[in-house]
């Protein structure tokens, strides 16, 4: 009997393929070429940084270190496949923050999760026909669900617009409101390892 050969994690599809299935082909070529991590991108352009007034708010973006309000920011997003992870590393003109992100069950699901530090938050992937949209549906602090009141809201996409990769992410919270949003676009630099 001959034994089938192991896949190493490298070998294995990009993360986004794996979690979306057959809709992963019907992304926009430059969406789809962003998530096709398989050694380490480097992704460049700019955004406009808006944040809520409030103080709370303001107190929870310096804590996740989202980026400062600017009409016109340069940024720089690296995507490093590690295992069967992928970490983000993003900067907002010199303001910089990170998080993994992992497949969360079966394939072609759309489930992801994402982990900032201590904050885990579960996202179910949905496209449209247009735009890739990341809605998050559960999260955790320490391993201990958040109840639904805490529920961050995240109304997050990215889709292809004058064959440049867009992206318009607002997060917000019950209660608080708009934390901050971030809108742009991202060119590719560099894409070694694919």
């Amino acid at each position: 009997m001959n034994a089938k050969p192991e896949m190493n994690a490298q070998e294995a599809p990009c993360l986004f393929r794996q979690a979306l299935g057959r809709e992963f082909d019907r992304l926009p070529a430059t969406v789809s070429d962003l998530h096709s991590v398989v050694g380490k991108h480097v992704w460049t352009g700019e955004a406009r940084v808006t944040r809520g007034s409030s103080a709370l708010g303001k107190f929870v973006c310096r804590m996740i270190g989202f980026p400062p309000e600017s009409e016109q920011t340069p940024v720089s997003v690296t995507i490093e496949r590690r295992q069967d992870a992928e970490i983000w590393h993003r900067d907002f003109g010199g303001k910089s923050f990170s998080s993994a992100l992992t497949l969360r069950d079966d394939q072609s699901r759309g489930h992801v999760c994402e982990r900032f530090g201590l904050l885990k938050f579960n996202i179910d992937l949905t496209f449209d026909g247009e735009r890739l949209h990341f809605p998050v549906t559960r999260a955790s602090l320490l391993g201990i669900p958040l109840p639904s009141w805490l529920l961050p809201r995240s109304e997050a996409t990215e889709f292809q617009d004058d064959g440049r990769f867009n992206f318009d992410v607002m997060v917000s919270l019950p209660g608080i409101g708009k934390l901050v949003r971030y809108q742009g676009f991202l060119i590719a630099t560099s894409q070694p390892g694919r």
